[in-house]
């Protein structure tokens, strides 16, 4: 993942609420997992490793965070430990086992949230963030994303 992939997803998170959260986590691990791919087609095992590893850590906060009182969260977290498990041998064997199956998963999980962020009237989880706004100038290198937090990406 790119450093402007994550700075992205960091002003995302910080203005996120609960479901909102976890779609941005989900296109996280997925991201994790495309470039994990990526890396093993290149036949970088090191990568391979590292990028799997932080799916894998994200998929872990992921399961962490399940409220498991909820006889929903009990079944999407049981499909959601077997893709950490997949995760894991995928780390040891290095090669990506099941990834389209996987990416499948996450996929169908991501449209889930999507809709439920429709309905979450929570608001952001971090309340003391700043509000992030955002607009696009014509600069010198092309179009400049620029935001209140001090960040500018060039396109």
């Amino acid at each position: 993942m790119t450093e402007e992939q994550m700075n992205v997803y960091k002003m995302r998170i910080s203005q996120a609420g609960i479901a909102e959260m976890t779609t941005i986590m989900l296109e996280m691990e997925a991201q994790w997992i495309r470039d994990a791919v990526v890396a093993y087609d290149g036949n970088d095992k090191e990568e391979f490793v590292r990028c799997t590893g932080k799916a894998q850590s994200v998929q872990v906060e992921l399961m962490n965070v399940m409220n498991m009182e909820n006889p929903v969260a009990v079944d999407v977290y049981s499909v959601f430990a077997y893709i950490n498990k997949q995760l894991i041998h995928s780390k040891i064997k290095q090669q990506p086992l099941e990834f389209e199956r996987l990416a499948a998963l996450l996929e169908q999980y991501h449209t889930s949230f999507v809709n439920l962020v429709k309905t979450d009237q929570g608001g952001p989880v971090m309340q003391q963030s700043e509000k992030v706004y955002a607009g696009l100038t014509y600069g010198a290198g092309g179009l400049v994303e620029s935001s209140t937090g001090g960040m500018d990406y060039t396109v």
